[in-house]
């Protein structure tokens, strides 16, 4: 963790430097996970050649160890350089809310570099930005990690304890942040749908939470401009009063995530295991 912290105090092109050649190794050498990454391209892009697929391929993961290089930065990224790295483009839709002390939801995806955007929006838009996580293995990089996440105000909260913990602070307006597409496991309760031309389960915790607090959603459009500089858009999905037992809020998330990857389909992270579940027959 100190030699973390040492390092992410170079500067971002040395840090590139560096990552360019784990890129090397991460790609020619230890091919890491490249059969589940070829495999999640061929089955979403159905209608692309061989010498297409591979080619995203190959630029995803150059696009990934940028990836590293920019989450290494973050631990001691200074509010300047971050908001000159990652432009909000639409702050003001969101600001009647924060004048309404009403909270909202960010329904993010795994397009790179959504640690970048989570941080930011903590310093550009007029609520602090929680970031929903998941429990790390090493205690120290989890530590480490939540340490970062909260340096600009925002406060992550556990997968686990959702509800919980905005039913504790609900009198915090805040930017509740969710990567909605992550892979739910077979005892969750989930909602399947078509994404990326495949049978794809969901949480349905993002509904339920926006149902149950009355919480509008909005999507974060996240776009790389060039090496380590991005825009963000927010796109409103929509907002109370929700209908019972309606899907809208992931069909929306899911035709604008799809659109996203379509348009910059090396920057979205297919090393995930993304559709390891599987829709039984009806």
């Amino acid at each position: 963790m100190i030699f973390l912290k040492l390092l992410s105090r170079l500067p971002l092109p040395a840090l590139y430097l560096i990552t360019d050649t784990l890129y090397v190794i991460i790609y020619y050498v230890v091919g890491y996970r490249k059969k589940v990454v070829k495999n999640n391209l061929v089955n979403s892009f159905p209608n692309k050649s061989d010498t297409e697929i591979n080619k995203i391929r190959k630029e995803f993961y150059v696009r990934f160890s940028e990836y590293i290089a920019e989450t290494i930065k973050a631990l001691t990224i200074s509010e300047k350089e971050m908001k000159r790295r990652v432009i909000f483009t639409n702050v003001p839709v969101v600001e009647p809310y924060a004048q309404a002390n009403q909270s909202i939801i960010l329904a993010g995806s795994h397009q790179f570099n959504w640690e970048w955007a989570l941080l930011t929006g903590c310093l550009v838009l007029p609520f602090p930005v929680d970031a929903v996580y998941k429990k790390l293995s090493n205690k120290a990089f989890d530590e480490l990690m939540l340490k970062t996440r909260a340096k600009f105000g925002g406060q992550p909260i556990e997968s686990k304890s959702i509800i919980r913990s905005l039913l504790r602070t609900k009198e915090r307006t805040k930017a509740v942040a969710i990567m909605a597409d992550q892979s739910p496991k077979k005892s969750d309760v989930k909602y399947w749908t078509k994404f990326m031309n495949q049978d794809t389960a969901f949480f349905t915790g993002p509904e339920q939470i926006a149902a149950a607090l009355k919480y509008p959603v909005f999507f974060y459009r996240m776009e790389r401009k060039k090496r380590g500089h991005y825009t963000v858009e927010l796109i409103k999905l929509t907002e109370p009063p929700y209908e019972k037992d309606s899907h809208e809020i992931l069909e929306l998330y899911t035709k604008h995530t799809q659109k996203l990857i379509e348009d910059d389909p090396a920057g979205y992270l297919w090393s995930h295991k993304r559709w390891k579940l599987k829709k039984e027959s009806d």
